[in-house]
């Protein structure tokens, strides 16, 4: 059985073939119409005049206006000539809805012109045939049929329109995602430079001391080596995480914050309408600088989203020190996030950071109320 959308995907691809078939259905009502009752069958020249009316259907879409004005100037010519144009005569409507639908504001005014022209020559050469209820009645049709047609029109403007808006929405929404992830990059660049600037800095003070112990004292020259291959295995597993460094004068020279800073970062956030907590557990195992800073900003962009967004009474803080990993998390008992919210700058600079790490980062609705994000970090290959 063929189905409407079947014949929508035949029209669009071959959109001459569907036009085609209404001219030769025109054609042969109008024939059928011109037979009827009639002895003998119509002559060669009614059915020529008939086949010329109906042909340009053929091109309703290609050319709408053309073919109104062909065909509304050969169904005139049939109805001064005393011929039945009930058929061909109604396809007009359907090339007048044509234009209105498919050509813009001047061809439709143009149609409409034409139109009222034809009603008023056949009114004045037939008539008979346009009395002044069938004149009122044709009128309306037309008008009718221009009418439906600028409100299609109207309506496929305002789809089209709407999905370019919908285009446009989706292309700045994924242009904010790589800014605020190229901007993610750009400041733990700067706080990484911080952090292997540190360590830099001690192997130049180690190397300095060994520089000068070498001959005198060759144990404690030892030492400061060791130190300083210790120092540089750490900072060489942070340059390759992430490579690059720009400072911005106007930031903060305060020292990089990290996991011995999260209880005062928890106490900042705690304020009379919002009661945050922190819990520890697992065996602790070393933390870089490095891996502290991106533990510590994730802490401090959630509790942030929490006070702006959540509406929660209560939060907490969970690092937990499993043998192979660090697992973080941070919940809420808030009103979750809004059905169909796309996930803000914050996060996506979040995700940034875990990904530097080869660690995974969830974040959503909690099966009991409220919103966690929930972190796993491998354990770095150096403190194992």
């Amino acid at each position: 059985m063929i189905t409407w959308q079947d014949l929508q995907r035949l029209d669009n691809a071959h959109p001459r073939l569907l036009d085609s078939v209404l001219a030769l259905g025109v054609l042969a009502g109008s024939l059928l119409a011109a037979g009827a009752g009639r002895t003998p069958p119509p002559e060669p020249w009614l059915i020529a005049l008939l086949a010329a009316a109906a042909a340009p259907y053929c091109l309703r879409r290609a050319a709408p206006l053309a073919v109104l004005i062909a065909a509304g100037l050969l169904v005139t010519t049939l109805i001064v000539l005393g011929q039945d144009t009930a058929v061909i005569g109604s396809a007009l409507f359907l090339a007048a809805y044509t234009v209105a639908a498919q050509q813009g504001t001047p061809a439709t005014v143009a149609a409409a012109v034409f139109c009222l022209v034809l009603l008023v020559a056949v009114a004045a050469f037939a008539p008979e045939r346009m009395t002044g209820p069938a004149a009122a009645t044709n009128l309306a049709l037309f008008v009718g049929s221009f009418a439906l047609g600028r409100a299609i029109r109207s309506h496929r403007d305002a789809v089209r329109v709407e999905g370019e808006r919908a285009e446009l929405a989706e292309r700045a929404q994924a242009e904010v995602a790589r800014s605020a992830a190229s901007e993610e990059r750009l400041r733990i660049a700067r706080e990484l430079h911080d952090v292997v600037g540190h360590s830099l800095g001690v192997i130049a003070l180690q190397a300095g001391v060994g520089a000068r112990v070498a001959l005198s004292d060759p144990e404690e020259a030892r030492s400061s080596l060791l130190a300083i291959a210790d120092r540089s295995r750490a900072s060489l597993h942070e340059v390759r995480q992430i490579l690059g460094a720009l400072r911005n004068p106007e930031e903060s020279l305060e020292p990089t914050p990290g996991l011995a800073d999260l209880d005062r970062l928890v106490a900042e956030v705690s304020d009379t309408t919002l009661a945050v907590s922190i819990e520890r557990s697992g065996d602790p195992w070393p933390v870089s600088r490095a891996l502290g800073l991106t533990v510590y900003r994730i802490v401090q962009e959630s509790l942030t989203n929490v006070v702006r967004h959540a509406r929660a009474r209560t939060a907490l803080v969970r690092v937990h020190y499993a043998a192979d990993r660090l697992v973080l998390s941070i919940t809420d008992d808030g009103r979750g996030a809004a059905p169909g919210t796309a996930p803000g700058a914050g996060q996506v600079g979040m995700r940034e950071r875990v990904s530097i790490w080869d660690g995974a980062l969830h974040a959503g609705d909690r099966a009991g109320g409220g919103y966690e994000v929930v972190v796993s970090i491998p354990r770095p290959e150096e403190v194992r």
